[in-house]
């Protein structure tokens, strides 16, 4: 009997750790990117009244939200009626009147303590203006023209006046609902209260995560409804879904799509192992706001050819001017009742100003009147601009001119995107990293709707330097 040789057995090494892959790893090409979808609201401070929006998802792949957030763009500004002399009695019309002859004892004192400004619409009408070389205005004075007494008197309660008062930003109160159309699901069982689901309206508090995200199909719709619950509050109202967006997802069933999930979660250095090709670094775009609502205005960055660059959040700011108000002169001082707007500069009127909160026991009266004696040497220190950082209010868009893709569906409010306009706030997070490519550019664009000064937004991230190809982003 042949004895049968025996077959040596080897031991398996194990198998080395591997990172589990992501559902669709984020590239160049822009498979993945970061992307927020809006809902916008007109509210009219009616409570009880109920307002539907819906929101499209694209054909260009599928959606996945992980985050909510919301912001309001408050119309603040409340008309005025001024104090004019009786009107002659009929048919004679009352005479003509040179805003910058108006005094402030003519100004309702409640203006005078919230703020008032020239109604946006009439501006052409106040003020003086010259071309500058980029083809744009510029504000030198108030005009000597006089206007009819009726811009000054409102006949009906409806119609807009000269002036405005700005009354101070309220915290909103609704009640919202959605419902996923492709699913057929509401994602809550009832209406639920802003406050409790998405925190303050001001912006200052994180965005809510969802507790699992939720992936919408291409061409599916979420249906959005609100119900105000504020009185007299009028404005803007955004809703907004953050998440990211898959291109390359698009032909996928609905049940695999529901199990997509976002890539494994890891610092971008590996403990230990730091890489000096790549660093932190941040891009950064300003523009000068005008102050005058509905300006658009544009800005790129070029990204530079040392290397792609990925942002993983996003910043802004505003540094505004002076927060006095300085007279102009000459100044035939009688007391803050027969000061004329004519002492004040063009972008104080603008803007809005008021009477500071601690000079309000020595500006009135017992009577509710203004002062007469007042000390002159106090004149430049009474009243503040209503031009503040924390207030100012726009609406952005986000192109990446290397994939030629947007970031969003339509023009975002800073609130509802970026958070509180102070800083007091955590950055805003992408959801996924995005990537922009060498020698690309980042076109952001922005809509007024108040403030004045340099904004600058900052998008935050680390550079991939040259040496690094593009299979090594990390």
């Amino acid at each position: 009997m042949i004895p049968i040789p025996q077959r040596a057995h080897r031991r398996a090494a194990p198998a080395p750790f591997r990172r589990p892959p992501s559902a669709a790893p984020s590239s160049g090409t822009g498979t993945v990117i970061p992307y927020d979808y809006a809902a916008t609201f007109e509210l009219t401070g009616q409570p009880g009244n109920l307002i539907p929006d819906v929101i499209n998802i694209s054909q260009e792949g599928v959606f996945v939200a992980v985050a909510i957030g919301y912001g309001f763009e408050e119309d603040r500004g409340r008309a005025i009626d001024i104090a004019l002399p009786p009107p002659p009695p009929p048919p004679a019309q009352p005479p003509p009147v040179v805003p910058g002859e108006i005094t402030l004892d003519k100004i309702p004192a409640d203006a005078l303590i919230e703020g008032f400004r020239v109604n946006p619409r009439f501006e052409s009408l106040v003020f003086r203006s010259e071309q500058t070389i980029g083809g744009g205005a510029r504000v030198t004075g108030l005009s000597d023209q006089p206007l009819p007494a009726n811009l000054f008197l409102r006949t009906k309660p409806e119609d807009d006046a000269l002036f405005q008062k700005m009354k101070s930003p309220e915290e909103i109160s609704f009640l919202f609902s959605l419902v996923d159309s492709s699913s057929g699901r509401e994602l809550q069982d009832e209406p639920t209260h802003n406050l409790a689901s998405l925190g303050i309206s001001n912006g200052e508090r994180p965005f809510r995560l969802l507790a699992q995200p939720v992936s919408f199909l291409p061409r599916s719709t979420l249906r959005l409804q609100v119900i105000e619950r504020s009185q007299d509050t009028r404005g803007t109202l955004f809703i907004a879904l953050y998440g990211y967006k898959m291109f390359g997802a698009a032909g996928c069933q609905e049940p695999l799509v529901r199990t997509f999930r976002g890539p494994f979660v890891c610092p971008t250095e590996s403990i230990g192992n730091p890489s000096d090709r790549v660093i932190p670094f941040d891009y950064v775009a300003s523009v000068q706001l005008t102050g005058r609502p509905g300006n658009l205005l544009d800005t790129e960055i070029p990204i530079n050819v040392e290397g792609g660059f990925v942002s993983t959040a996003l910043g802004y700011g505003l540094a505004a001017e002076e927060r006095g108000v300085q007279l102009q002169g000459p100044l035939f001082f009688s007391g803050l009742a027969q000061l004329p707007l004519s002492a004040f500069p063009p972008n104080a009127l603008r803007d809005g100003f008021r009477i500071r909160r601690n000079f309000l026991r020595i500006a009135f009266r017992d009577n509710g009147l203004l002062a007469d004696a007042f000390p002159f040497k106090l004149l430049n220190s009474i009243f503040e601009s209503l031009n503040r950082p924390e207030d100012v209010s726009f609406r952005y868009t986000i192109f990446d001119g290397g994939s030629g893709r947007e970031l969003q569906n339509q023009p975002l409010n800073n609130i509802a995107g970026l958070g509180i306009a102070t800083g007091q706030r955590p950055f805003k997070k992408f959801a996924r990293p995005m990537i922009f490519l060498p020698r690309s550019t980042i076109r952001i664009g922005i809509e007024e709707r108040f403030g004045r000064g340099r904004l600058f937004l900052v998008l935050q991230g680390y550079k991939v330097l040259s040496a690094v190809r593009a299979g090594e982003l990390p």
